[in-house]
């Protein structure tokens, strides 16, 4: 029987999601159902969350487990409002508020910023504002219905550093379903795959945003709980000591799902890691570090701070030297909201040292290597097109080892905050997820083109990303729409034009 956080576990179901109006109808569907405890660790939580849009997709699914619900004895939220045109779910605060009244314990913990960064000028738009004053209707709902024993809310803002935090996003439901990714259950995560131009469904400012996530049942499910109850001890006592203390509970094992798949929990934690406990291979940097020894053939990497980590770039330099048929591509955003106070030295260092590593990993690999960015078009005006957000934080190794989880790729991420990240062993899974995410941002329904490209094969795909990227660059000099989603990051030094004109990309170099 297991008794710490990090072993491998063996006989668990996965299920891979891309982008919030995926991610979230699984999640509303299963917190729905939730009957006898919801565990939600965040960086960031806005009660006001509307997981479900109107989607006719999600709407079939809501409406299905609703009718399938309606049956038995624990009936859903009050206030569900059904449309064929226009469906909307009730937002988190009133789903959670309606579990309590059931039942249901539920246990919520959030990183608070320190008072010098909500205190900066643009805090609100980094999502670095006050969490207690976000929470706040969420709290007044539990103390006017008197249900504060079923709903626990716990702020904590300890942090090893200024732009460290608890950066975790993952959810627990009835011990037996959890979910780790990259998205936050707050304001401005919920998209579709096509990150239209201008969708109306999409919170007020904000952006095309692209994220990825993962469901498991099984084992590793445990490994949730713990460093759950791990967090929710340490956020009370301060005490690392303490903290370290709780382990996997027997009771909380769970070998009750019928998968079939290897998953490792995977975790930062600086203070567990200052005292000596370096979690025996379950450290977040040390399972990279595992998989770039180990690729051969293909690398492939969404990442929303890719690659600030010098250590990391080293070895992936290092590999790419030693295996000669290794090919990586590399996604991430045109315009990164890297840590650091805004507009000063430490996030234009942050800045320069992505450039720079990813610079470095280009002229390693030569041709092998390439890096892109998402954008999108608006549906009516060829000039019109701005970034496609990526927030997620996967990589995919020789289609075999997939890693998914809340830390990026930053000495944050890696280091000075707190993470949570899943390392699946799964050929089948791996390829799937791959293909899928590569036809998202390739395709779109008239291109023919790349109808034929056999994406499973990862050099096919491999070259039709570099096709694509030198089309959209040809495509804007004449003024026309781009195809699908791919720009190259390093537009200038492949010798295309900005996609629009405030776009930098690995062209955002600063004097410091």
């Amino acid at each position: 029987m297991r008794t710490r956080f990090g072993e491998n576990t063996f006989g668990n179901c996965v299920t891979l999601t891309i982008d919030g109006q995926e991610t979230f109808t699984l999640m509303y569907e299963k917190i729905f159902k939730a009957k006898t405890s919801i565990l939600i660790a965040n960086y960031e939580l806005d009660p006001r969350l509307r997981f479900i849009r109107g989607d006719s997709q999600s709407s079939s699914l809501i409406n299905n487990n609703l009718a399938r619900s309606s049956s038995g004895s624990t009936s859903g939220p009050e206030n569900i409002k059904l449309s064929h045109q226009n469906y909307t779910a009730s937002p988190l605060q009133d789903l959670l508020f309606e579990k309590t009244k059931q039942g249901v314990e539920v246990k919520i913990i959030v990183w608070q910023p320190k008072l010098i960064i909500r205190l900066l000028p643009t805090a609100h738009k980094r999502g670095l504002s006050g969490r207690v004053e976000e929470l706040e209707p969420l709290e007044r709902l539990v103390q006017h219905s008197k249900i504060t024993k079923n709903l626990m809310v716990r702020v904590d803002n300890t942090a090893p550093t200024f732009t460290s935090g608890h950066h975790e996003k993952f959810i627990v439901i009835d011990n037996k379903i959890g979910f780790c990714g990259g998205l936050d259950l707050s304001h401005g995560k919920w998209d579709t795959n096509s990150h239209d131009f201008d969708n109306p469904l999409r919170d007020q400012n904000a952006e095309p945003w692209h994220d990825v996530h993962a469901m498991v049942e099984g084992p590793v499910v445990t490994d949730l709980i713990c460093h759950f109850m791990q967090r929710w001890t340490y956020s009370i006592t301060k005490d690392i000591d303490q903290a370290k203390r709780i382990k996997i509970e027997p009771s909380f094992e769970n070998q009750n799902s019928t998968g079939d798949t290897e998953v490792i929990a995977l975790r930062t934690w600086k203070q567990l890691n200052n005292k000596g406990d370096d979690n025996d291979g379950s450290n977040i940097l040390s399972w990279y570090a595992a998989m770039f020894r180990k690729a051969k053939y293909s690398i492939y990497i969404e990442n929303q701070f890719a690659f600030q980590s010098e250590l990391i770039t080293r070895l992936l330099v290092k590999r790419l030297q030693e295996e000669q048929n290794l090919k990586v591509i590399v996604v991430s955003p045109m315009e990164p909201n890297l840590p650091g106070f805004i507009s000063g030295f430490v996030s234009k260092e942050s800045i320069n040292h992505v450039n720079r590593n990813l610079e470095r990993l280009r002229k390693a690999g030569g041709s092998r290597v390439n890096t892109y960015c998402l954008i999108s078009q608006h549906n009516a005006a060829s000039e019109k097109r701005k970034q496609i957000y990526i927030h997620a934080k996967v990589m995919i190794v020789d289609d075999k080892w997939i890693t998914i989880g809340s830390a990026n790729m930053d000495n944050d991420g890696f280091k000075n905050s707190t993470e949570v990240d899943l390392g699946i062993t799964s050929p089948v899974l791996a390829q799937q997820l791959r293909v899928k995410l590569w036809r998202e941002h390739l395709t779109e329904e008239a291109d023919s083109s790349i109808h034929s490209v056999d994406l499973n094969s990862f050099d096919e795909g491999f070259s039709a990303w570099k096709t694509l990227a030198s089309d959209n660059g040809t495509r804007i000099l004449r003024g026309e729409r781009i195809r699908g989603q791919i720009y190259y990051y390093n537009f200038e030094e492949m010798k295309c034009p900005p996609p629009y004109a405030s776009a930098r990309g690995g062209n955002k170099f600063k004097l410091l």
